[in-house]
């Protein structure tokens, strides 16, 4: 999904604290944490309501026409997203019309979204008191390092999902793989530059 205007929104922060955007939604708690930092940026949805609360990490990557995107994939998540849904067609367009919004009322601060700039220790320390009280709690969402061992198919697809199809299709060419943590703090920046014939 195109993420562009969104990105150039973050990454033109001044600001080497994570933000945090709170609003609501379906009756969702939801909280965006994102931080610009070098080697750990990171783009982090939390949502909760009385039921159930997980933690997604939302892998920003560059189509083949340098493009910023996420993936708008739930995976095993979308059991629990459900209530994020499009009321008719079960989709998740209104949801992510939504996540975009927020982000540009960083631009265009209005009172649905409230807006924070936290400590480095203290956001990672509330996405990680988060994901313990989430469904998934030792879920491993964010990219730790690469390595030289074959990838499964499984693994292929959970690369793809997080990181991107093209960042997916480059480790296998190169008989790489993406290990990934549950531990916030250990969360690196995957960066795949292309090449150039010059």
């Amino acid at each position: 999904m195109n993420f562009q205007t969104e990105y150039e929104i973050l990454t033109s922060l001044n600001s080497d604290e994570i933000l945090e955007i709170t609003f609501k939604f379906n009756s969702h708690q939801l909280k965006i944490f994102f931080t610009k930092r070098e080697k750990q940026q990171f783009l982090i949805l939390i949502c909760e309501n009385k039921q159930i609360s997980f933690v997604k990490n939302y892998g920003i990557y560059f189509t083949s026409n340098n493009t910023a995107a996420i993936s708008g994939y739930w995976g095993k998540y979308h059991t629990y997203a459900k209530g994020l849904e499009n009321k008719i067609d079960k989709r998740f367009s209104e949801f992510y019309d939504k996540l975009k919004q927020a982000i540009r009322s960083i631009q265009n601060p209005n009172e649905e979204f409230e807006i924070e700039y936290l400590h480095p220790t203290e956001g990672i320390r509330k996405i990680a008191n988060a994901q313990k009280q989430s469904a998934l709690p030792n879920d491993s969402i964010y990219f730790h390092y690469v390595s030289r061992k074959p990838m499964r198919p499984k693994q292929f697809e959970k690369i793809k999902n997080t990181l991107g199809e093209d960042v997916a299709k480059y480790l296998k060419r190169s008989g790489l793989n993406a290990t990934f943590t549950p531990d916030i703090s250990k969360q690196k920046t995957f960066i795949l530059l292309e090449q150039t014939d010059e």
